[in-house]
């Protein structure tokens, strides 16, 4: 009896063990599924016009959101505008890219800054990166007005990057720069309110709020940086 009781006991173990290792053949290799990578682009900034100045900017597109950072070397103190411009390569240089369609002269801010309840200007107009003494500047942001690929509205993908010798007002649609940077220039002053000198007031001086004001031209001059937009491998 307790022979025939062990041989049963074996059998259904050996039963069990097929059952299971077939049931777990069955699982389809394809069903097994993980998240999709994050896509990244990077643009590789080479110099123009003998500028000297080398760079990168990298941006990974998370949950419908771009991160960004941009680093330029070897180059001068101060601030240098950036924009997106259409064109096939850093040797046939496009417009702006400009797909808002914005009219001429509406007042803005840079992507860098902008939000959905305060949208920029245009999202070819990054920003200024502020570059220090060394000669080096990084500038890092998050924008959901940019993509990599899908929508050609948003999409960065083969575009290009440009670096300029200034910074750039950002404050009206680039198309009206050539006439409007001065009224730009006078709105980023900080004006001296009218005041009353007590009698006895020791002789003063007031700053010169127009010394203060950085290098800044229409559209940030001349193209010192440039680099395609492209998927890293």
């Amino acid at each position: 009896m307790n022979i025939r009781y062990y041989v049963y006991a074996v059998l259904i173990t050996l039963i069990a063990a097929v059952y299971l290792g077939t049931g777990c053949e069955k699982i389809p290799t394809q069903m097994i599924t993980s998240e999709p990578a994050n896509k990244i682009a990077v643009a590789t900034i080479s110099e123009m016009n003998d500028s000297g100045l080398t760079g990168t900017a990298t941006f990974t597109e998370i949950d419908g959101v771009v991160h960004v950072t941009i680093e330029i070397q070897n180059t001068t103190a101060g601030l240098h505008a950036i924009h997106l411009h259409t064109g096939g390569s850093c040797d046939d240089i496009g417009p702006h890219w400009h797909p808002m369609e914005i009219p001429a002269g509406t007042p803005g801010i840079p992507v860098v800054q902008a939000t959905f309840n305060t949208p920029p200007i245009g999202i070819g107009e990054v920003g200024n990166i502020s570059v220090s003494e060394d000669g080096t500047g990084v500038l890092e942001f998050m924008t959901p007005f940019w993509s990599l690929g899908g929508d050609p509205n948003t999409d960065i993908l083969g575009k290009l990057m440009m670096i300029h010798e200034t910074g750039d007002t950002f404050l009206t649609n680039p198309h009206a720069h050539h006439r409007n940077t001065q009224m730009d220039m006078n709105r980023n002053m900080q004006a001296i309110p009218p005041h009353f000198h007590p009698p006895g007031t020791p002789a003063h001086s007031h700053p010169n709020v127009q010394m203060n004001i950085p290098p800044i031209l229409p559209g940030g001059g001349a193209k010192i940086g440039c680099g395609l937009i492209v998927l890293r491998e």
